[in-house]
């Protein structure tokens, strides 16, 4: 299989797909709407989505055709940058037809409906997954891994739980002062999407999505491949750290940024110390569920916070 066509239609795909969105914004600032009505627009945009991700997915079956014949203790994936992209990509397609509900959602007013919901917070997670076992646990890519759950799961999960208060107590802290230093700048911190979801959707389906699944797919992707990967390409340190920053920027926040990366190096501590993908999964679950129970008990009143 040639290189040259994956390149090729990746690049064309996405000069056409900015071009597309680029109108399509342009349209729906001129017309006030969040909904889209010109379908010359959108078959731009869906058109060139679609060659984006015809040229990844060509790029990413021929780096397993060309790496199938490495020794089993080297990383015989697609690069990690092919599969990112594979999972932002399939992971904006279900999003499509949602426009008003994303707008909603990233503004914090109006209603968003329950399909939208769905598609919005669990889209990116189910392409992390669907991506990690097409193109490297079906395949084989990573062989010779420990077992995912560890000999000892319900120690790793027991251990996964303590320190996903300790993380969550110290993300906290840090939160506090990083929005803290923003505030005496004069820069007013933007509510996060999860905050916005909080206080929008079903509460149902916030724990389905940050507390259960969102941990699940996230510690999969970032520590089950991403780690993995690099700990075998580049060493430890690169793995450690190329994997926490990635999984810091990819949760799109300037505020919570330091905090994100610093669990996500906590998170690959836990993953290498006890050597059961549980643990970490225990971890981030246990952080996430801590803050979306709070989050929830302000919104119905449990809690109230001082004004």
């Amino acid at each position: 299989m040639p290189s040259w066509p994956g390149p090729v239609l990746a690049i064309g795909g996405l000069i056409i797909a900015v071009i597309g969105l680029g109108l399509a914004v342009g349209r729906m600032i001129a017309q006030d709407t969040p909904e889209l009505e010109d379908p010359l627009v959108s078959a731009v945009a869906i058109g060139g989505v679609a060659l984006l991700t015809a040229g990844l997915l060509y790029s990413a079956v021929r780096q397993l055709r060309v790496r199938r014949h490495l020794p089993p203790g080297r990383y015989r994936g697609p690069s990690i940058q092919i599969l990112l992209a594979l999972v932002m990509v399939i992971a904006t397609v279900p999003t499509l037809p949602f426009g008003a509900d994303a707008v909603a959602l990233v503004l914090g007013e109006g209603e968003v409906s329950l399909p939208g919901g769905v598609a919005l917070l669990v889209s990116t997670q189910l392409a992390m997954l669907l991506v990690a076992w097409l193109f490297v646990f079906r395949p084989r890519a990573l062989v010779a891994l420990p077992p995912l759950v560890g000999s000892e799961p319900w120690r790793a999960v027991r251990a996964g739980i303590g320190w996903g208060v300790l993380a969550w107590v110290g993300a906290s802290l840090l939160l506090l002062a990083v929005v803290t230093l923003l505030e005496r700048l004069g820069i007013p911190p933007e509510p996060e999407t999860a905050e916005q979801a909080v206080a929008l959707l079903e509460p149902w389906l916030v724990v389905l999505a940050v507390v259960i699944l969102a941990p699940l797919a996230e510690e999969v992707f970032f520590r089950g491949v991403v780690f993995n990967a690099w700990l075998r390409e580049r060493g430890r340190r690169w793995a450690f750290i190329s994997s926490s920053l990635l999984f810091a920027v990819i949760h799109f926040s300037l505020v919570a940024l330091l905090p994100i990366l610093l669990l996500g190096l906590a998170l690959a501590w836990v993953y290498a110390r006890t050597g059961s993908l549980l643990a970490p999964i225990a971890m981030h679950a246990t952080v996430n569920g801590i803050s979306v129970a709070l989050a929830l008990l302000v919104r119905f009143e449990f809690i109230r916070l001082p004004v």
